[in-house]
């Protein structure tokens, strides 16, 4: 436990020493953090937390999973097994980026869902350590969800954390207040793309991490640069209450949550 413990925070340091120097120099948005505090537990207590649920809670039925495949036929008889390291890894990103695309839309739709990602949507500022800002079970939910294809298929280990490692890092790279060349993000999904997303004002749109093309694919792209971020009443909860899903309950768009299921 204290090894993981130290890992989750090496890694939220690492992050903060990459990140923090590029949106000084490179910044897409004027304004700065005023308030540290909520980011900072949630980067290092939260980040702690989650890591111990993934590891002692998702990574053991993650395994059962893996053992039910093979039980089944499939895992490492699978077809994607037999792939050529050069196409399995891309295929591991598209698979992954597509469940979380899928889980993300899931995420706006269904109110119990949303219940735990309008934690994320709580953040006042975008940059590196706006992306710590999640709720611990929805990233066990959203894990799942996007390992388990992977898991399913027969993606080795090795391949599987690249895929992994490479999805995180990136998920930091979009939240950070980064200034990116517009051609960017007809490749990948950019800060400017994912901070429409957290327009507080504005319909949900660009749901994809890694792949905006999915968004042009599903017809919820939007190319307008984001306004105002974070809940429509300003409002920004402490960790408490956003550990316990506490936040106002209010859509993106500044919309009251109805009591059946959120705009999409």
């Amino acid at each position: 436990m204290l090894e993981e413990s130290l890992r989750a925070l090496a890694y939220a340091a690492l992050v903060g020493l990459a990140f923090a120097p590029l949106e000084r120099i490179f910044s897409l948005r004027a304004e700065r953090r005023t308030r540290w505090t909520t980011d900072l537990l949630f980067a290092t207590v939260g980040h702690v937390g989650t890591r111990l649920l993934l590891l002692y809670g998702l990574g053991a039925a993650l395994l059962l999973s893996q053992e039910l495949a093979t039980d089944a036929g499939l895992g490492a008889a699978s077809p994607l097994a037999e792939l050529p390291t050069a196409l399995r890894l891309p295929l591991g990103l598209l698979l992954f980026e597509v469940a979380g695309y899928g889980y993300h839309r899931l995420a706006h739709r269904v109110p119990w869902l949303w219940h735990l990602h309008r934690v994320h949507h709580s953040a006042p500022t975008m940059d590196w350590l706006a992306s710590f800002r999640q709720h611990p079970l929805e990233i066990g939910l959203m894990t799942l969800a996007q390992n388990l294809p992977l898991v399913l298929l027969g993606v080795p280990l090795g391949e599987h954390a690249v895929v992994v490692l490479l999805l995180a890092l990136n998920t930091v790279f979009v939240h950070g207040n980064l200034r990116t060349p517009r051609w960017l993000e007809r490749v990948i999904a950019t800060p400017r793309f994912h901070h429409r997303h957290h327009d507080a004002h504005a319909r949900s749109a660009n749901y994809a991490t890694l792949f905006p093309w999915l968004d042009r694919l599903f017809g919820t792209h939007d190319a307008a640069d984001a306004g105002t971020v974070g809940l429509p009443d300003g409002d920004d909860p402490g960790f408490v209450a956003l550990l316990l899903a506490r936040a106002p309950r209010r859509e993106p768009d500044g919309t009251p949550e109805p009591a059946s299921a959120p705009p999409v």
